[in-house]
């Protein structure tokens, strides 16, 4: 049987034959390395011998979006077009928020990521720049929202945290989705990379939709990734409003936003059978023993995470 995550895209079975690595580390959570072809370095999470792109940079074309997903996770100014607070959990090479500090100059962002490898390779190769309005921390991306301050809101909160094939269960629960609802703005989103092929999907959708009032999907150019949108807004967009939010927030852009808008599926993509909302395994006062344990590395094909009817 052929795994599901061989249908996933960012996945090369090896380095390309022209890849020089230019560094490689091995931390408690990740196998890292970083490779260079010309112009283009690339951050891959090694594992059991698959490389998964995590960040890539083109250097001839530095202050760009290289990687389909990224630019559709630029979906999330379709709701919200004038953000000041970005929170972005899961860092790589800080690609997306790299492009976001340079195109929006009075945006605050705040960079989570649970391997301080990732971030030092980051900054080391990835041209994350120092400022005082952009700030990494080497924290579990549900613990640091858990401890941070409600006020001031974020008006995007962007989840990209995955560990090669998967996203520990504490970042995915109904539980974690609240907490974001609570430190967004009236009208702020959290914009979610879900791969649509894997079984977790259908979960993922239902528990998203469990929490927060609205929500859109957008899929990618190969369409086996999806990017969702939810919003804390209790009006639903309109299709024009959609249009016209990207007409406000496009002169922050290199690339077509009202194509993104064009993205929008309103179908549904996944299976409905045996489907359930996503719960966290321990209670509140173990949150901290909760999130140790799922930080461990995941074991087997699909990394099966429990499913909760609570």
């Amino acid at each position: 049987m052929v795994p599901w995550w061989l249908g996933v895209p960012r996945i090369a079975t090896a380095l390309a034959p022209r890849e020089t690595v230019l560094e490689e580390a091995k931390s408690p959570y990740n196998h890292i390395v970083i490779a260079e072809h010309g112009d283009v370095v690339t951050m891959y999470f090694v594992v059991d011998g698959t490389y998964y792109i995590e960040s890539r940079l083109d250097r001839s074309h530095p202050r760009s979006l290289d990687l389909d997903y990224t630019r559709t996770m630029m979906a999330g100014f379709l709701l919200q077009p004038q953000p000041r607070r970005l929170l972005m959990i899961g860092f790589g090479g800080g690609q997306i928020s790299n492009y976001l500090f340079e195109r929006i100059p009075e945006l605050e962002i705040d960079a989570v990521d649970i391997d301080p490898e990732v971030i030092r390779l980051a900054r080391k190769y990835f041209d994350v720049p120092d400022s005082p309005r952009y700030r990494t921390h080497a924290a579990d991306g549900r613990l640091w929202v858990e401890q941070a301050p409600r006020e001031p809101a974020f008006d995007i909160i962007m989840l990209d945290a995955f560990r090669g094939v998967f996203v520990p269960l504490h970042l995915k629960t109904a539980e974690y989705y609240q907490t974001l609802l609570d430190h967004l703005s009236p009208q702020g989103v959290v914009v979610a990379n879900l791969h649509n092929a894997t079984p977790m999907y259908k979960h993922d959708r239902t528990t998203f939709a469990h929490v927060f009032p609205q929500g859109y999907s957008f899929h990618t150019e190969r369409g086996r990734q999806t990017i969702f949108v939810a919003s804390a807004a209790e009006q639903t967009t309109s299709t024009y409003q959609m249009r016209r939010n990207a007409l406000l927030a496009q002169p922050a852009f290199d690339f077509d936003l009202t194509g993104v808008a064009a993205r929008w599926y309103l179908g549904r993509d996944w299976d409905d059978q045996d489907v359930h909302v996503l719960h966290d395994d321990f209670e509140a006062k173990d949150l901290r023993r909760g999130v140790e344990r799922h930080n461990e590395r995941c074991e087997g094909a699909g990394c099966n995470y429990p499913h909760s009817t609570r």
